[in-house]
């Protein structure tokens, strides 16, 4: 049987049999006037007399065609129901999925590609499969029905009718050939199209500052020429395979027709039985033909599903069961390496990060700050050594217990199409109005929350547009404070924002930093200059460690770093 993909729903739904059972008694019962079709005309030109009386003839019709129609409706509204509801589980259990990947398979795929499959793809599915359970694997019942009809009319004339069905079966992986590299295709270029508009929105300013927003729109309008060619494509391709099955099928019919003719001249068939057999040979092969059609599109479901089924390939993340118990966190690094895309980014890493003390990681560009960040996160997972809170590997805990001990603060702050109470109670969502406004106080974001529109209760655009810089970042401090792990990880907050606006943020950062273990990113040196212990990567490595002055004094990675930085900081325009 076709492959529908049910099984990713995680269950099993007895509604699929149930409604395939009554779609296929929906389907005899509209095979049975044939049968007494042949009954009948072999009876009145025969005999002269119909078998039964009229009266028993309409209700026998009636009672197949009223029990047809309720059968019908039943098989397709039990198939309708389980599909829709197997498929809505698939997407919940994908979105399930996707939040358990590290980090890491983020980088490595495009927005573009995932969220194409999310949306189109998934929608494409969900249409095509709702459909081909019940018009494909119901309905191979009424041809399977009208060929037995037609084998005990005539079965010298069915069997010419069935002749060439064998072949044209055939014509069914031709096509799905056909329909796999027109669809790959088809599917490559909506990708690259769907890439480029992502690409396009997030770009959007910076395309118009510099004035090539135009080139860019023709360079989406020329892929999006190139979607629709190659949908056609996916759409047509498979024609000759369909119309060489449908040809067939009639072949069939032809001989069976032709076959009867001859016998009927020759005085070996009774023109009663050539003319029924002549009407169920000729419904067999539309009824066939028609089913070829459904195949096809079936077979475009289980080349999307393929798709899908790769997002449910990507390996999870490991979840553990070993208990943590509440309270201050010891964290560490042992020994620890990581390598992202086969380059190796970090590599014997060993690391203390004490209760309540104050770390930050600094060194150039590309040395590994942010990646160990991560990793203290378990956004991703060590290749090697471990990361342990309170001795216990992070690995052996679940995810939600280590992202639990954890609040963060980036300086790409996400804000999400929600009110800002919402936004700020994304980590405590069962958190009160009062905890909500004692948070913003805190954060030093309650006064400008006051004058939005509505106040709290104001919906934020796409990612809080309509904010300042230091705005979204004062929310986002509030939440870590409403959050209130014990761990917390900075990454330089203040880059962006003005003179003003930092002096708050470094207000709100002083109170979330309050009796909890900080992780500082440093960009900006003279910022951490309080710190208890300042990690000094390079390469990958930690090549010094130490409180600031002792660093300045041992002369090595550090000191260039800040005399440099120093030389930076008085330059002026």
């Amino acid at each position: 049987m076709m492959d529908l993909g049910f099984d990713l729903a995680g269950r099993r739904d007895p509604r699929l049999f149930t409604g395939l059972l009554f779609a296929s008694l929906g389907a005899i019962l509209e095979a049975v006037p044939l049968g007494v079709a042949v009954w009948v005309l072999e009876a009145l030109l025969v005999r002269g007399e119909p078998p039964l009386s009229t009266i028993a003839l309409v209700l026998i019709l009636l009672a197949c065609l009223v029990g047809a129609f309720i059968f019908k409706i039943i098989g397709g509204r039990l198939n309708f129901s389980a599909t829709y509801d197997l498929v809505g589980r698939t997407r919940l259990r994908l979105i399930e999925h996707l939040r358990k990947l590290p980090m890491g398979v983020w980088n490595q795929r495009r927005l573009g590609s995932t969220v194409s499959v999310l949306t189109d793809e998934f929608s494409l599915y969900t249409e095509i499969v709702t459909h081909s359970w019940g018009l494909v694997v119901a309905n191979i019942a009424l041809p399977v029905v009208i060929g037995i009809v037609l084998m005990f009319s005539d079965w010298r004339l069915g069997a010419l009718a069935l002749l060439p069905v064998p072949l044209a079966l055939l014509a069914i992986p031709w096509s799905f050939r056909l329909v796999n590299r027109a669809a790959d295709r088809a599917f490559a270029e909506k990708q690259a199209a769907v890439d480029l508009l992502v690409e396009y929105v997030r770009g959007i300013e910076s395309l118009r500052d510099l004035e090539a927003d135009r080139g860019y729109r023709a360079r989406i309008e020329a892929q999006l020429h190139t979607v629709e060619r190659e949908m056609m494509r996916a759409e047509l391709l498979p024609a000759p395979a369909i119309m060489t099955f449908s040809m067939l099928v009639f072949t069939g019919f032809t001989l069976c027709f032709g076959a009867g003719a001859y016998w009927l001249v020759q005085g070996e068939l009774e023109v009663a039985r050539f003319f029924a057999v002549a009407m169920v040979a000729l419904h067999f092969a539309r009824t066939l033909s028609q089913l070829v059609l459904y195949l096809a599109m079936a077979r475009h479901a289980a080349r999307t599903l393929e798709r899908i089924r790769a997002l449910f390939d990507e390996p999870v993340q490991s979840e553990g069961k070993d208990p943590l118990q509440s309270g201050p966190i010891e964290l560490e690094v042992h020994d620890l390496s990581f390598a992202y895309e086969d380059e190796t980014t970090l590599q014997g890493v060993d690391a203390a990060f004490p209760v309540g003390s104050l770390t930050a990681l600094v060194g150039p560009s590309g040395s590994g700050k942010s990646t160990l960040a991560h990793l203290l996160m378990r956004l991703w997972d060590v290749d090697a050594g471990r990361v342990t809170m309170n001795g216990l590997d992070v690995r052996d805990l679940t995810l939600q217990t280590v992202q639990s001990k954890v609040a963060t603060v980036f300086q790409d702050v996400v804000l999400f199409q929600e009110t800002v109470a919402e936004n700020i109670k994304l980590g405590r969502p069962e958190a009160s109005a009062r905890d909500v406004e004692e948070a913003a106080r805190t954060a030093r974001a309650h006064d400008f929350i006051m004058e939005l529109p509505q106040g709290y209760d104001t919906v934020l655009g796409p990612n809080g547009a309509s904010l300042s810089g230091g705005q979204r970042q004062r929310l986002s401090i509030a939440r870590a404070l409403l959050k209130n792990a014990p761990i917390l990880v900075l990454d330089e907050a203040t880059a962006s924002v003005d003179p003003y606006e930092e002096s708050l943020i470094q207000e709100a950062i002083g109170a979330l930093m309050e009796g909890r273990t900080v992780i500082v990113v440093a960009h900006r040196l003279w910022t951490i200059q309080g710190a208890d212990q300042i990690l000094v990567l390079d390469g990958g490595r930690v090549v010094e460690r130490g409180p600031h002055e002792a660093l300045v004094e041992a002369g090595g990675a550090y000191q260039h770093l800040w005399e440099t930085q120093m030389e930076n900081r008085q330059w002026r325009v």
